[in-house]
């Protein structure tokens, strides 16, 4: 059971385009349960001996590197340990001062964070949130977390002081993706299921505005330009990168990019976009930094599998992506934008974060 909802969740990234099928697929199939919201987690017991850490190959010895895994519900840091969270797992996140990691457990609808040291995680704890979370973002003074709930079509808002969940803020459709602007003012989330993006108040706590996308459009995931002013939003469906001017909150352009478009990840030095092409088995990469209101591809890069969550290192070396139907992860070289390797994962690898 649990592993058909999983699919369900899965496949608004993959090959199924039916928002209404997706969506019953994820609130009749998925198990739900676990403990009342802002207790202490004790994870699922993974049966037998420790996992196995994933390898880490030498060219990714400076970093730190976290991935979720869909079908295990592990998380893995490469090279140092797997943890078993719940039995299935989505994004990643992490607080505003780097102390603390977000994982989103889709199985149970929790909200599970762990305190970062050194690349060592602590004890994790836990807070409900709400239906099928997915992303989430940490306000810049770190007492905020904005979660999108994919299918309670809501962003469920979390005191990170007292580790409770405060509210829900009603969005259109299938919330997935969500970013923060550069001041920490404005949260912007892609939402799948209505060709939307909303915008969250980040102060109040509301929603701002709904900005419409052509019809048809899937925002999926998304990402913002260094000085805030424009939004960028992958179209899971036409295969488009959408350029949105948080100004007149309007859509000022499209890119082609590849088949089924998922995450975006943006370099350190604010120039590049990295968008995950599920379905054409690629990654596309972008120049912002010339004319932020008109990206331009510089290069699409093959990658192993089926690529949807991806991170930049912070030195802006290389391109992690997590390949979920091919079990892999591969690393590719910014500099050259080629493939430097690829390197076996658990079963479904989903998202990927690399702190600072």
């Amino acid at each position: 059971m649990v592993r058909a909802g999983r699919r369900g969740l899965r496949a608004m990234g993959g090959r199924d385009t039916g928002v209404v099928l997706v969506s019953l697929m994820l609130g009749v199939l998925l198990t739900l349960g676990g403990c009342a919201g802002g207790a202490a987690l004790t994870p699922t017991p993974s049966p037998g001996r420790p996992l196995p850490a994933l390898s880490r190959p030498a060219i990714l010895a400076p970093y730190t590197i976290f991935v979720t895994d869909l079908a295990t519900g592990d998380l893995d840091e490469l090279g140092v340990a797997t943890l078993h969270v719940s039995q299935s797992i989505h994004g990643l996140g992490l607080s505003a001062d780097g102390h603390t990691l977000y994982v989103s457990s889709i199985s149970n609808d929790r909200l599970v964070a762990y305190h970062l040291a050194n690349g060592r995680l602590s004890a994790p704890h836990a807070v409900r949130v709400g239906d099928q979370p997915v992303h989430m973002v940490s306000t810049l003074d770190g007492r905020t977390i904005f979660v999108t709930d994919f299918q309670a079509q809501s962003v469920s808002v979390v005191d990170a002081t007292t580790w409770t969940h405060v509210k829900d803020i009603t969005v259109p459709a299938n919330p997935h993706g969500i970013v923060l602007s550069p001041d920490g003012r404005w949260a912007y989330v892609a939402c799948y299921g209505a060709a939307a993006i909303a915008v969250i108040d980040t102060q109040s706590a509301t929603l701002a505005a709904t900005i419409p996308m052509p019809q048809l459009s899937q925002p999926y995931g998304i990402a913002i330009s260094p000085d805030g002013r424009y939004v960028y939003a992958s179209d899971n469906l036409r295969g488009r990168l959408l350029v949105v001017s948080t100004a007149t909150h309007a859509l000022v352009g499209t890119v082609p990019i590849g088949v089924k478009p998922a995450l975006i990840a943006r370099s350190p030095d604010g120039r590049t976009l990295y968008v995950a092409n599920g379905a054409s088995h690629t990654v596309s990469v972008l120049d912002i930094g010339t004319d932020p209101a008109h990206p331009t591809v510089r290069a699409t890069v093959v990658v192993s599998g089926y690529p949807h969550g991806l991170a930049v290192t912070p030195d802006g070396r290389y391109v992690v992506v997590a390949d979920t139907f091919g079990h892999d992860i591969s690393v590719v070289d910014a500099r050259t934008n080629t493939l430097a390797t690829t390197i076996q994962a658990e079963n479904e690898p989903n998202d990927v974060l690399i702190p600072g």
